[in-house]
């Protein structure tokens, strides 16, 4: 294939590569094939022949217009980034379009400029200091993309995907599909001999791991370390959908039912597994008791939610059913009363 020239407003003598390469910095560095597209863009910020400053307007640009305008044209940001960008980035954008003459690509590199952006889009601006490699559209998924592959080997993708790690896929051009199949060699080296190193951990560090740290280990051994240390526990390498599974599976032991929806919302409020167990075997003795008392029947979500995470209204729901049955029985359920006129023993950790 022939070499092909390329340009880019900051880089206007140009350079030489192969049709490939030339693809690649098209689509993911900012560069073009036409001088005169670079030419024209060089006079924009960030460009080679750029005269101007980006800063924080004055106070007189900034108060040109009314109020009623500025979130007029607030509202405009939210629509096109949508939650892309956080409060004090639109913010930068909205200032910058008044300022650059209502100049989207001048308001976006603005915003490019500053601190939280080279933060909340970690590794994305290329060497130049003002281009990116992706839109912030194409950021966020491909972030998502990076979580996705993690979690298909039921490991939870925040111990992997530390903000380092993940500027230096982004840095380096990594889809999600490499990252994938990186993941996946590691994986089949070590797959034959996970009893070995089961065997290695238990006899050498009294520890029985799971083939999810294990492999964790294995792409990183730092958080090898770490697991070995106590400093990462055996919940925060799996996966947050397989803890999610195995909270619906404790309530199916203890003879209830619920849907994968409620099962995500008690792991987000802070259930284990643990207290998912605890709590789901009270779950029927809650309810009779409500039933034979008159009152409404309480949800398992809302049992859960009062006897296992503190739910202050859903709690005072239970143990009001709890001291009507005591009044009316002196059969004990496991909790007793205390002087403070609380019912202690149902939360026991």
């Amino acid at each position: 294939m022939a070499d092909v020239k390329l340009f880019r407003k900051d880089d206007l003598t140009g350079f030489t590569v192969g049709r490939k390469r030339a693809d690649f910095l098209i689509e993911n560095a900012g560069y073009t094939e036409s001088y005169e597209e670079a030419l024209a863009g060089s006079n924009t910020l960030g460009g080679s022949n750029y005269t101007g400053t980006v800063g924080t307007p004055t106070q007189s640009d900034s108060t040109q217009l009314t109020d009623a305008a500025k979130n007029k044209i607030a509202e405009q940001g939210k629509l096109k980034f949508g939650n892309l960008l956080s409060k004090p980035l639109l913010d930068v954008w909205v200032e910058n379009y008044l300022k650059f003459g209502e100049d989207e690509s001048s308001a976006i590199s603005a915003v490019r400029q500053t601190p939280e952006y080279k933060q909340a889009f970690a590794g994305n601006l290329n060497p130049d200091g003002a281009t990116v490699k992706y839109t912030e559209a194409e950021y966020r998924q491909i972030e998502d993309g990076y979580k996705r592959k993690i979690e298909a080997i039921n490991v939870n993708p925040n111990v992997i995907l530390t903000p380092e790690r993940k500027a230096q896929l982004i840095e380096n051009v990594v889809s999600p599909d490499e990252l994938g199949a990186r993941i996946e060699a590691v994986r089949g080296d070590v797959l034959g001999s996970i009893p070995q190193v089961k065997e290695f951990y238990l006899r050498n560090f009294n520890r029985l791991l799971t083939d999810e740290e294990i492999l964790v280990s294995a792409i990183d051994p730092q958080i090898g370390q770490d697991i070995i240390s106590g400093t990462i526990s055996s919940r925060d390498i799996v996966a947050e959908r397989i803890e999610t599974a195995q909270i619906g599976a404790e309530a199916l032991l203890a003879g209830e039912d619920i849907s994968v929806e409620v099962a995500e919302q008690l792991k987000d409020l802070g259930l284990s597994v643990s207290a998912a167990r605890r709590g789901f075997q009270q779950v029927r003795s809650i309810q009779q008791q409500a039933l034979a008392q008159g009152r409404d029947v309480p949800t398992i979500q809302d049992i859960i939610e009062g006897t296992e995470l503190g739910q202050s209204e859903e709690l005072r729901e239970v143990v009001n059913i709890i001291r009507q049955q005591e009044s009316a029985s002196s059969v004990s359920l496991g909790a007793t009363q205390a002087t403070t006129g609380a019912v202690t023993g149902l939360l026991e950790a």
